[in-house]
């Protein structure tokens, strides 16, 4: 008896060829152009949801501080309501260039709120983040997400939903 020994020849390289490549990237370009509407909104609620919260935060650090230095501190909307910035006995205490709201529209009641030492508003507000140019808010039968942030004379301020409409729901304007 002889021993034989069977060598077995695999002439293909590991890889991909190119038909399975050109194959792939048609496959993932035909995913990505069906996700970019999703993409583009996903990105401008991130932007507004950001100018919001960067508002919320500068009107509540406002409140603080007038409760805190027992004085009138304020919050002023700057650069086309973009940006805002908190002063008090007319000393810039933080500013908020525009960047985060650059590309949206914002519109406000007032553009400056004093607060008092007692933490109570000059005036009741309302501030709205809008999309640009590119869509219409859902409350108008458009696909973005806008929010609001209200500053009542008594000095709560809180970012409401204007779309939400459900009893009962914190999101609720």
């Amino acid at each position: 008896m002889s021993a034989r020994c069977v060598l077995i020849r695999n002439d293909r390289a590991g890889g991909f060829s190119l038909i399975e490549l050109t194959v792939g990237i048609g496959i993932m370009a035909i995913i990505l152009v069906m996700l970019m509407p999703s993409i583009r909104t996903y990105l401008v609620d991130t932007r507004i949801r950001t100018a919001a919260q960067a508002y919320y935060d500068g009107a509540q650090m406002a409140r603080s501080e007038a409760l805190r230095r027992n004085g009138n501190v304020a919050v002023t909307l700057t650069d086309s309501n973009q940006g805002w910035k908190v002063t008090a006995g007319g000393a810039d205490l933080t500013v908020k260039p525009p960047e985060s709201a650059n590309t949206l529209t914002v519109n406000a009641t007032v553009t400056t709120v004093t607060f008092d030492s007692q933490g109570q508003a000059s005036a009741a507000n309302t501030i709205n983040f809008l999309p640009g140019s590119e869509t219409g808010c859902i409350k108008q039968g458009g696909s973005q997400r806008c929010l609001d942030v209200i500053v009542s004379r008594g000095g709560q301020i809180r970012i409401c939903d204007p779309s939400v409409s459900t009893a009962g729901d914190n999101r609720k304007c």
